[in-house]
């Protein structure tokens, strides 16, 4: 009699499906692990704020429009420019100070709407907490994976969004103005572009166009990365894709019909800006060239001690030179290491230096520069490249967060930081 072993268990099939995905897997995700890191910054810099900022108290920065509650734990949230968004969220553009209409209305709607949704038990210093928490959140993941384009492995991508929250000027996306809701819209538009989702790239595009004027280069980048995606072949942009970038234009327009409304007048966003003296400094000049040499020379006097280096002098004139300058480099050093990958975001670079530019003078210019994640991904990139070298990448991600924390310093005190 013979006999047939059993064994004691199947073996698996040869082709067997990947495994079941763990219940709470999506605790490990991108979204969760960028939230969970954008939270705990975020209230590192209210704790910065409880701690330091009544050591120094001063109302030289403080809103002088009661919108606002200077007791809340947010409050530091509430200088300088944050007065002007707080006004329209609450009244619009119907107000007598005319210089608010310089400020466009997303982020403040924003604000509105998740006031309206709470039936206004959320204040105004708490909803515009809630919306750049999230927009912060959202501008940080879709920077992760649009670093994931160009790196490979977790690390890098992961010190690209470290680059991005130790900007700087990266306290701005806490405090109540419009540059995180900005970042964030900037971001997925390129992610979208990058991922060939050309219809999800444009409707991203249009409320980015609503958002501020400066917009214009998240289209161009776009455009660039589209083109890219046709070899830079000119029958390539026969696409009824091509359609969405000048419609992107359709959310400045929709600003311009909502000034009229509200105003009378279409463009009162541009013609606000002569209604204020403290920006007269505000001139246009297509001559960029002129305006580079003329701060140039006022940061190197600054720089070789010829003349003070006052807080005005360092915050509106050599911070933002020493930002462009690294704006530069880090767009020639992309275009060089990535060739053909890196020229979107070269030319963004580029198109961001003019566009920064043509009003005759930098001021606040370090803040504009916080969505140009061109800086971002060249940073990485050379450490990446010269592994002998990647110490240098932390050393600088530590010094921008000193720089950082400074400036947050001197804002939540009142003190003019861009």
């Amino acid at each position: 009699m013979t006999s047939t072993a059993v064994p004691a268990r199947e073996a698996a099939p040869e082709h067997a499906g990947p495994a079941p995905r763990a219940r709470w897997d999506w605790l490990t995700g991108d979204f969760a692990r960028t939230f969970a890191v954008v939270l705990a910054w975020n209230l590192v810099l209210i704790a910065v704020a409880y701690l330091f900022g009544p050591s120094s108290p001063t109302d030289e920065g403080i809103p002088k429009t009661g919108i606002g509650s200077t007791m809340s734990i947010l409050a530091h949230t509430y200088r300088w420019d944050a007065g002007n968004y707080g006004e329209i969220a609450v009244h619009a553009y119907t107000g007598s100070y005319i210089p608010t209409r310089a400020f466009y209305p997303v982020f403040p709607i924003l604000v509105w709407l998740v006031q309206t949704i709470s039936f206004g038990t959320l204040g105004l210093l708490v909803a515009g907490f809630l919306v750049n928490l999230v927009a912060t959140w959202l501008a940080a993941a879709a920077l992760l994976k649009i670093a994931r384009h160009f790196f490979d492995g977790e690390r890098a991508p992961w010190l690209v969004v470290a680059a991005f929250l130790t900007a700087p000027a990266a306290f701005f996306l806490h405090s109540f103005y419009s540059e995180a809701v900005f970042c964030a819209l900037g971001f997925w538009a390129y992610l979208f572009a990058l991922r060939r989702q050309w219809l999800w790239m444009g409707l991203t595009l249009i409320p980015l166009t609503a958002s501020r004027v400066t917009a214009a280069v998240f289209v161009g980048l776009c455009f660039l990365e589209f083109w890219r995606s046709k070899d830079w072949k000119l029958r390539g942009l026969l696409s009824w894709n091509l359609l969405w970038f000048p419609a992107a234009f359709l959310g400045l327009g929709a600003v311009l019909v909502y000034m009229k409304i509200q105003t009378g007048d279409a463009f009162a966003s541009f013609n606000a800006l002569k209604s204020a003296k403290t920006w007269s400094y505000h001139k246009f000049n297509p001559n960029i060239f002129e305006t580079l040499w003329y701060e140039a020379k006022i940061t190197g006097h600054a720089l070789l001690g010829d003349t003070p280096m006052d807080a005005w002098t360092l915050m509106s004139h050599v911070l933002p030179m020493i930002g462009l300058a690294l704006l530069f480099v880090s767009s020639v050093y992309v275009l060089v290491a990535l060739r053909a990958k890196g020229v979107p975001l070269a030319l963004f670079g580029f198109a961001s230096i003019v566009m920064l530019t043509m009003n005759s003078n930098v001021v606040s210019v370090h803040r504009y520069l916080l969505p140009c994640l061109v800086m971002y991904v060249a940073l990485v990139l050379f450490g990446e490249r010269r592994p002998r070298l990647r110490g240098a990448v932390h050393i600088v991600l530590y010094a921008n967060a000193l720089v950082c924390g400074m400036i947050y310093l001197r804002f939540i005190t009142g003190f003019w930081s861009g």
